[in-house]
């Protein structure tokens, strides 16, 4: 029997009610201009470090007389989103672009912390869409939006390092290997050293907005596509030792990006003609950042012991293995296959070589003779194609490692099939004492067909 009277009930009521409003305030406060609201609130906010950026409030920027508009309003979001992609299908068919992106960005509005929608509508706008148009400033066009699309991304998703690794792939590769390379990045960073002499109509972006100057949105600071997409894998590797995860490769091959695109800047910078100071110091800059810091990183191997790409010498291998109680025999293995995997010890050969003035040397003889091959200046073009060989075998006999990696022998390849088109043409016998002709000899069988038909589409045959 409840020997409690009404009035002492009623007490006891009054100061439970209060207890639980104390959790209810704690937990529901609204925010107000002067203060964060309480936990749920601030669980709402944009998603910052340590944070986690709930706020699904808004119904995405979706036709508001749709058919998904009405699911959305009755909380059926996952279907609205399947409508939309079907949608998103059958304008790709039909190649309805304009509408294809609207809709792009009504899924993602309805589910922005989904990083496979970002990725995929990344990627598919700047390889496939691009590839579907003509003229070459509409793909261009297309594959910054790519780009941009996953830009938009990163503001729903701060901290992931996924994002910020698709969009330096963009940049990095899709503008700097694409057929159209040279074109695209005279129009992202047409205030390179290297256009100087371009007229103004010859680089620059198309977009009228951008008035011949760089896409301030993908490249505000006026960089090289490289350097740019170098500035994006930092920033993905920055998150990812962060703690926060990538499910994409091995952390050993995550990290290597930046410093892989030092490497492409430096390289496609001969591949432009251009083998002044500049070019010389970006290669000294990649080869300090491929041995002094992505070499010296510690990687897990999944053993209880990490290693390290560069261990230069037994003394290094012995003090690494001491330091882990590790046996050396099992951290030379793990180190050679890590290094296999990126190919590290070749990036740190070529690095090495190309920071020399004879490697430059050669290189820019070997450019120099093919232009002035395409002059028909053909007597001057043979002497310098000579003089590039002859070089070029100077910085082989050093760098031993080199003649066997597919860009120098390419490049050896290409200039002897220059000097033996030469020699056709001035109707000379065949000469036998070329430099490196060796190399030629040893891929007659393998290397040089192949190549062979790429020169003759480019100036007939041989």
């Amino acid at each position: 029997m409840n020997r409690l009277s009404s009035r002492q009930r009623k007490i006891a009521y009054f100061l439970g009610i209060l207890l639980l409003l104390i959790p209810i305030i704690m937990l529901g406060s609204p925010a107000s201009s002067a203060d964060t609201g309480g936990v749920l609130a601030r669980m709402r906010q944009p998603e910052t470090e340590g944070q986690l950026g709930l706020a699904e409030h808004n119904l995405g920027r979706v036709d508001p007389t749709s058919a998904a508009m009405n699911l959305v309003l009755l909380g059926l979001r996952g279907v609205a989103v399947n409508m939309l992609w079907m949608d998103y299908i059958d304008q790709q068919k039909t190649k309805n672009w304009a509408q294809m992106r609207s809709t792009t960005d009504s899924i993602t509005m309805l589910q922005p912390h989904y990083l496979q929608i970002w990725r995929y509508h990344g990627w598919n706008l700047a390889y496939n869409v691009a590839a579907e148009w003509d003229d070459v400033r509409d793909r261009y066009y297309w594959i910054k939006e790519g780009a941009k699309f996953i830009i938009d991304g990163t503001e729903f998703n701060q901290f992931s390092p996924e994002l910020r690794y698709d969009i330096g792939r963009i940049i990095g590769q899709k503008i700097g290997i694409a057929d159209e390379w040279r074109i695209y990045r005279r129009y992202f960073n047409p205030g390179g050293a290297q256009y100087e002499d371009l007229a103004a109509d010859e680089k620059g972006d198309p977009s009228p907005e951008n008035r011949g100057g760089p896409d301030l949105k993908l490249n505000p600071e006026g960089l090289d596509n490289y350097l740019a997409a170098q500035r994006w894998y930092q920033e993905a590797n920055d998150l990812e030792a962060r703690g926060y995860e990538q499910h994409l490769m091995m952390q050993h091959i995550f990290r290597q990006y930046p410093y892989r695109c030092q490497l492409d800047y430096a390289g496609t910078l001969n591949r432009e003609g251009f083998f002044g100071d500049v070019a010389l110091e970006a290669w000294r800059q990649a080869q300090d950042d491929w041995i002094t810091k992505y070499g010296q990183e510690m990687f897990d191997t999944g053993q209880d012991f990490k290693v390290k790409l560069e261990l230069p010498g037994e003394a290094d291998y012995a003090e690494l293995a001491r330091s882990q109680d590790v046996e050396i025999a099992k951290l030379r293995q793990l180190v050679r296959n890590f290094q296999n995997v990126v190919n590290y010890r070749y990036w740190r050969t070529r690095a090495l070589s190309e920071a020399e003035p004879t490697t430059a040397q050669a290189h820019r003889k070997l450019f120099e003779g093919e232009e002035l091959f395409k002059e028909n200046e053909l007597t001057r073009a043979r002497k310098m194609l000579i003089e590039g060989l002859d070089q070029l075998e100077e910085v082989l006999v050093r760098y031993e490692n080199l003649i066997s990696e597919d860009l120098t022998l390419e490049e050896a390849l290409w200039s002897l099939m220059l000097i033996k088109k030469i020699d056709d043409l001035l109707e000379k016998p065949p000469a036998t004492d070329l430099p490196l002709t060796g190399l030629w000899n040893k891929h007659i069988n393998d290397k040089v067909p192949s190549m062979q038909f790429d020169f003759n589409r480019r100036f007939g045959g041989l």
